[in-house]
């Protein structure tokens, strides 16, 4: 059996929530007992995985709803005990155990491990690799020499770590050396990896990496909720998770998707350009995979992130024209993430009064919404031909949702117009691009900035004295000053 245990070092009196505590929910660092240490215990065996006060969030993202827990019946008793004052002396011992954790298996745990990295086999890689390093690097020290003679060699040695006696070895007290040589030279090993690989879950791998598949693993969160580091009313792993997803979204890159690879190029350049101090922040779809494009694939795209739940934020670039405009509508209706935006690309003021042709013939129409393209962005003169007339748009197709007709650039007119951005957008130097063209990049990186969402994020990690609530919603009932 494998449990993550809280270990108790105080007196009961000591470790019992204050009254203050049990009356508002929400306790304050000065009210907490010193510390409340928790420890990882397999097959009723204290293991080398243990901490203070907290536990990681890394650990905590191993589990999950099903092997949550809280007896309520518990909890009340002790919140009634301490209310009451009575004397704890006479409360039975399993009220102060398993009254808030998770409970799991540990194939379950290691089949977890492994999607996250942390595969049995690539920790043994990592440990072996890391003592023969220790070795080379402490060769022809007495001290090293005897004590490694002890193990022929690294592979020896985290065998060794792996089984009962090797478990047993790296938890607790250091063992005497004279005493028990063998111990005290297993917890020394023990306590360097733990210090070279200080996630958590690299220890807890290399403990279970020989552990029966149906062990059963608990983690005992009591402790923590009588030391007062958190409540009986807490989802520890759901906290862990959101942090996840308020640091990606708030650090990880912006997504941003596009109709195809020359409007991704053109807009991730314009950034280049004109916002370079947040350039590095934004990332573009991969178009040498070559995904298909157009405004379907922006909506399939973008739903499809959405429903996997990817935590970063994502903003969908929609041309200005009816095809565009019908495509974030659609994106619109559905009940999307607010880290998730559509947008179509901006109005252009040349665009107001601009030829065309049609069934009517040539005239002199507002093309904003209806024709204004990626071509469009980048000034007026882009769109001239050497003898500097203006490409026309053609109107296509009648959209019966906006009864208006979509317009676009003819396909030859439409290349040369790409050619002359492309070859704008690439001056190395600043003062080589033309005042419409820079214009046109600032108007891009604008609306691309505006349009991502900025999120209220709490500064806190899993230690910090925030309690839960300041995560789910910190303005519900505390009043923060100025």
């Amino acid at each position: 059996m494998l449990v993550i245990a809280m270990k108790r070092f105080e007196p009961i009196a000591d470790w019992l929530p204050s009254p203050s505590y049990v009356a508002n929910r929400r306790p304050l660092r000065y009210g907490r007992r010193m510390g409340s240490w928790w420890n990882v215990e397999i097959g009723g065996q204290d293991a080398p995985v243990w901490g203070k006060s907290f536990v990681p969030d890394e650990l905590m993202l191993l589990f999950g709803d099903d092997d949550y827990y809280v007896d309520s019946t518990k909890l009340q008793v002790l919140e009634d005990v301490e209310s009451r004052a009575t004397d704890v002396d006479d409360s039975p011992a399993n009220w102060f155990s398993n009254v808030m954790g998770y409970s799991t298996t540990a194939g379950a745990l290691r089949r977890r491990l492994q999607l996250q990295g942390f595969s049995s086999e690539w920790i043994c890689r990592l440990s072996t690799a890391f003592f023969e390093d220790q070795r080379e690097e402490r060769h022809g020290l007495a001290s090293w020499e005897d004590r490694s003679a002890l193990y022929p060699n690294s592979s020896a040695i985290t065998a060794a770590l792996t089984t009962r006696f090797g478990r047993a070895a790296g938890a607790g007290i250091p063992p005497d050396w004279q005493t028990h040589p063998r111990e005290h030279f297993l917890f020394e090993k023990w306590g360097e990896l733990r210090e070279a690989f200080d996630d958590p879950r690299f220890a807890l791998a290399l403990s279970l990496s020989r552990t029966r598949d149906s062990t059963q693993v608990k983690l005992d969160l009591t402790d923590l909720v009588l030391g007062g580091w958190m409540t009986g009313a807490e989802n520890p792993h759901g906290e862990a998770r959101s942090r996840m997803a308020a640091v990606m979204a708030a650090d990880g890159p912006v997504i941003v998707v596009t109709e195809g690879a020359s409007d991704a190029r053109r807009l991730q350049r314009s950034l280049e350009i004109s916002a370079p101090d947040v350039a590095n922040l934004f990332t573009f779809l991969d178009f040498d995979f070559k995904p298909p494009g157009g405004t379907d694939r922006v909506v399939s795209l973008t739903k499809g992130m959405a429903a996997a739940g990817v935590m970063n934020r994502i903003v969908a670039v929609l041309d200005n024209d009816i095809a565009g405009r019908e495509a974030k509508a659609q994106l619109l209706k559905l009940d999307l993430p607010i880290r998730v935006t559509a947008i179509c690309l901006p109005e252009v003021p040349y665009a107001g009064s601009y030829p065309t042709l049609g069934p009517s013939g040539c005239g002199m129409e507002n093309v904003n919404g209806r024709a204004a393209s990626m071509e469009f962005m980048f000034g007026e003169d882009i769109l001239r031909d050497k003898a500097g007339v203006l490409a026309p748009v053609r109107w296509q197709a009648f959209n019966e949702r906006f009864k208006d007709y979509q317009g676009h650039l003819g396909s030859s007119d439409k290349t040369d117009v790409g050619k002359r951005i492309d070859a704008a957008l690439s001056a190395t130097v600043k003062t080589d691009i033309t005042m419409q063209v820079e214009e046109g990049c600032a108007r891009l990186a604008t609306t691309l900035i505006a349009a991502v969402h900025i999120p209220q994020r709490i500064p806190a990690s899993e230690s910090s004295i925030l309690t839960a609530m300041w995560r789910r919603d910190p303005f519900a009932d505390i009043e923060v000053g100025p």
